[in-house]
């Protein structure tokens, strides 16, 4: 399931919108924020206003608020890509997004290019060519954007250049992998605090729709040092129902449930060779091209032909591992 735009109802023409509004409406079409959004974009906006005029951090022990350092707890589809889209549109330097997978990232540079919102992508593989264009859009001011990932923040040049595009926000989508993952098999997520200090940016957004006390805690200690404004809301989505079926046979229950329930639909399995056997399994049920599978072990051009079939299907049904899925947007997903 993805993270889609809020829903709206009201009409542009009829609502009198500030600048924030304005900016989310003419890039991406919403009529209105919410007011969490407002909360977020806020935070961020003031604490960059407070950096450029030199203030410091609050040093009011009473202040709850530690400008500069949020942790945004918000359930999926909720907008939370709004909160750092939005003021990257009326920041002055521009937004570093870090993302936790390529497919992510790919599927964020495509609405980002659809919002007219100007993005460059930093990843493992690119040419020195590849860079030095990416550095020329960050210094002309067409790229607002700057998508990365853990690992290739790990390159000290990479990082040098960087600091060098007075860089002003930082967004970490999907912050739970910071515990989740940093401490098992992506010790690169442990740097970010590290990173952070040598670009130089004192605003810093980590996002994320999943993490408990303990997750949001080890998030807090790698960023921020221990010292962050949590923002949080109701985590319960009416709209999702969860069932758990038991089965003796997982392939004939999966088939049965791909011809009852609404399509696209994603099916999600342990491990590779489920994914690919899944898919066989529906490619020979529903015939060629109604099924494809997804997973790490593929090649870049092998989840790229993927990702664009999913993302344009009516009626495919995708089994992947978790190498898929983390923040995708696909509107018709069921």
């Amino acid at each position: 399931e993805g993270e889609d735009f809020p829903a709206q109802s009201a009409d542009a023409d009829d609502v009198e919108m500030d600048e924030v509004t304005k900016a989310a409406h003419d890039a991406f079409g919403v009529r209105y924020l919410f007011a969490w959004q407002k909360l977020v974009i806020a935070n961020i906006l003031d604490s960059a206003a407070a950096v450029s005029r030199g203030e410091q951090a609050d040093s009011d022990e009473g202040d709850l608020v530690c400008r500069g350092r949020q942790i945004v707890l918000l359930p999926t589809g909720s907008g939370k890509s709004l909160c750092f889209l939005t003021p990257a549109l009326l920041l002055d330097g521009p937004t570093l997004v870090l993302y936790p997978l390529l497919a992510l990232m790919a599927d964020q540079m495509r609405r980002m290019n659809e919002g007219k919102v100007g993005a460059v992508m930093f990843r493992g593989g690119q040419t020195a060519e590849e860079r030095e264009e990416n550095f020329a859009r960050i210094k002309n001011g067409s790229a607002r954007v700057i998508l990365a990932n853990p690992e290739v923040l790990q390159n000290d040049g990479l990082i040098h250049r960087l600091a060098e595009c007075h860089i002003a926000h930082i967004a970490i989508d999907e912050a739970h992998c910071v515990s989740e993952w940093g401490d098992s098999f992506r010790p690169s997520y442990l740097t970010l605090g590290d990173i952070i200090k040598k670009l130089g940016v004192l605003v810093v957004t980590a996002f994320t729709a999943t993490a408990s006390p303990p997750v949001l805690q080890r998030v807090c200690e790698v960023l921020f040092d221990g010292n962050a404004h949590l923002i949080q809301s109701e985590s319960d989505r009416p709209n999702i129902h969860y069932e758990v079926r038991y089965a003796y046979a997982k392939q004939k229950e999966i088939l049965r449930l791909a011809l009852e329930l609404e399509k696209p639909m994603i099916i999600f399995c342990g491990t590779r060779p489920r994914t690919e056997d899944t898919a066989r399994l529906l490619t020979a049920y529903f015939g060629h091209g109604k099924a494809k599978f997804y997973h790490a072990g593929m090649t870049k051009e092998e989840k790229k032909s993927v990702e664009e079939w999913f993302f344009t299907s009516d009626n495919g049904i995708l089994a992947a591992t978790c190498a898929y899925g983390m923040g995708m947007d696909k509107s018709n997903i069921r």
